[in-house]
């Protein structure tokens, strides 16, 4: 029976605790990111659901949170391998967290389901409390960040006076995120201003290109235009030349021909004074005739005449 009370009641506890745990835990749900989760990138909440604890393997050295409702996003440096982010900063309402680590950028999607109240002296600026809670004391000295003075007022006793100073600190609070909000807008115009910038200049580029192609298409075309004249009037030349050198050919093989024509068609006859040269005979001359014959005394022409010459003597 006792074994049964006691077993009875570590149950009960259990159930409690459990109970006590979903309740803390169900303030503020995160997504894990698998790949940030493989990366080293560990990101969890911690027991009450208040504080996101992320460890990582490789520095952290900036962050980023997304508001969707406002859309309006804030950036800061952290310079760490460890974080602390309190949540009590961000109303009810998504979010995106994003890590920057130099091999890649990692996206944590928050859902704050419940109201945070603020703890005491809690820190206004966003930056300024993560830093705190991530950064060990010696590291804040490096970064001249000042250490809080510690409060020795008795908190037991509600101060009436207290209301306007809360007042005070949601003002500058509403006055930061407007402020914040407005900077947003500026950068997203300057950026947008930026992108059309760029726009107009790819489109002026893209047309400078376009013009520069159809000026080269152009110029292209017209040196192939005069290559193709410039080649034919080459080649026209080039028949030309040699029609002439075939018909001057065949004129000299005609004129070859009738010559051969004529040296065929003569007849050859020996030298006398009958026969008359007409073109058609071949006629042998005198002293040819001479040097192959005698004269009628058997002796020959040369040896007569050189006689004749002496007996004139």
């Amino acid at each position: 029976m006792t074994r049964q009370k006691i077993t009875y009641l570590l149950f009960l506890t259990l159930l409690l605790s459990t109970l006590s745990f979903s309740q803390n835990r169900s303030r503020t749900t995160i997504v894990e990111n698998v790949n940030a989760t493989k990366a080293g990138l560990v990101h969890v909440l911690n027991r009450t659901g208040d504080t996101i604890i992320l460890k990582s393997s490789k520095e952290i050295f900036r962050f980023s949170f997304l508001y969707h409702t406002q859309k309006e996003s804030v950036l800061m440096d952290l310079g760490s391998k460890e974080a602390k982010i309190p949540l009590h900063h961000f109303e009810v309402g998504r979010y995106t967290v994003v890590a920057y680590r130099e091999d890649a950028v990692y996206p944590i999607s928050m859902d704050r389901i419940e109201v945070i109240s603020k703890p005491q002296n809690a820190i206004v600026d966003l930056e300024e409390d993560i830093l705190r809670s991530s950064l060990p004391e010696e590291e804040q000295r490096k970064r001249n960040i000042k250490p809080r003075e510690k409060n020795q007022r008795d908190t037991r006793l509600a101060n009436v006076n207290s209301r306007p100073d809360r007042s005070k600190i949601e003002a500058e609070e509403r006055e930061k995120r407007e402020r914040i909000r407005r900077q947003a807008e500026e950068t997203a115009k300057k950026e947008q201003a930026l992108a059309e910038a760029n726009r107009e200049k790819l489109e002026q580029e893209k047309a400078e290109r376009e013009r520069a192609q159809i000026e080269a298409n152009r110029k292209a075309i017209k040196e192939r235009a005069l290559a193709e004249a410039k080649q034919k009037e080459e080649k026209a030349r080039a028949l030309a030349e040699a029609e002439r050198k075939r018909a001057k050919a065949e004129a000299i093989a005609e004129n070859q021909r009738k010559k051969e024509q004529v040296e065929l068609d003569k007849k050859v006859v020996k030298y006398n004074i009958t026969d008359v040269d007409n073109g058609a005979l071949e006629k042998q001359s005198r002293e040819e005739y001479r040097k192959e014959n005698l004269r009628p005394n058997g002796k020959k022409y040369d040896e007569a005449l050189e006689e004749e010459r002496k007996n004139r003597q």
